[in-house]
């Protein structure tokens, strides 16, 4: 089986679905994960979760590194603790020798052509090491992220949170897989998936399984909300391409609007492209097939037996 080298590149710790982006990650046999980078506010604590989750699902050799706390331009409160976060994750061993940047083209430069980058948050560190390395473009295999809203008026939060650096990776010329708001919030797990889910937890004997159930019944403490599973799919995506369906059109980050920072726009070509803009566009999710995803992550990250409501 051929796999696919991914870094994944995350704001782990606010909302569920990046750790249980990173668990299928983990319970992939198509990816490889090189690294794991985190991003935006406390990317510490991001760092230490996803070094804790790491070392439960027994790959304790994957590096993960710190990014860059703030966005490009905006100022965030970087000592916030993620609501996932606890205190003996305190200990969590991350790198320090090189900045999140640095491994990035690094990675890019020993694998050329050969590494597909994951964002599943702001895009600042993805810019970052596009700033820092003039071949680092070329370099790059493709990016499968998560991010922006393209058949909707809504700016998303990844964007939103970043979106200097959004326009920079949008107008880089890398290849782009953008999985949208407007496809991912058709995968919303069912509350009898989750009644399952909660009553597997301390059952099953996996320390891995059980500290990932933990960290879904702290979003439901925190959130009350059913988990969506934004994240993952942008994983699935990169070894099932036939999990959406694409399109390619040219995408704009709104960066100066009043009202409308944040927002992604997107038509297919013509004369309206800014000069400098990457005119061959992106790969847009118009549709995803909902069932073919969750018969491929509910077992994978929750197990065989995992029923679920499907």
């Amino acid at each position: 089986m051929q796999t696919n080298k991914i870094i994944l590149d995350t704001d782990i710790g606010d909302d569920i679905d990046d750790a249980l982006a990173l668990a299928l990650a983990l319970r992939s046999p198509e990816l490889e994960l090189l690294g794991v980078t985190t991003v935006f506010k406390n990317v510490r604590a991001r760092a230490q979760l996803a070094r804790r989750l790491l070392d439960l699902g027994g790959r304790p050799d994957i590096p993960v590194f710190a990014g860059c706390p703030q966005p490009l331009i905006n100022r965030v409160d970087d000592r916030e603790v993620p609501c996932q976060w606890s205190a003996d994750m305190e200990n969590a061993r991350c790198e320090e020798e090189e900045s999140a940047a640095g491994f990035l083209v690094r990675q890019a430069a020993a694998f050329p052509g050969e590494v597909t980058l994951v964002p599943i948050g702001p895009l600042t560190n993805i810019a970052a090491a596009i700033a820092a390395c003039p071949d680092f473009k070329s370099r790059i295999k493709r990016i499968v992220l998560m991010g922006g809203a393209f058949h909707s008026h809504f700016a998303e939060w990844n964007i939103y949170c970043d979106p200097e650096a959004a326009r920079i990776v949008f107008e880089s010329g890398i290849p782009v897989v953008a999985v949208g708001l407007d496809v991912t919030l058709k995968c919303r797990l069912s509350r009898d998936e989750v009644d399952e889910l909660k009553a597997m937890t301390g059952v099953a004997g996996d320390p891995y399984r059980n500290f990932l159930m933990e960290l879904v019944d702290r979003w439901l403490r925190f959130s009350g909300n059913l988990p969506v599973l934004h994240d993952p799919l942008a994983v699935c995506a990169v070894f099932d391409e036939a999990v959406l369906t694409l399109k390619r059109e040219v995408v704009q980050v709104e960066t100066r609007g009043e009202f409308t920072r944040g927002l992604t726009f997107n038509r297919t070509g013509g004369d309206w492209v800014n000069p400098g803009e990457s005119e061959e566009g992106a790969w847009i999710a118009e549709e995803v097939d909902a069932p073919r995803f969750f018969a491929t992550f509910l077992p994978r990250v929750f197990g065989a037996s995992f029923a679920g409501g499907r």
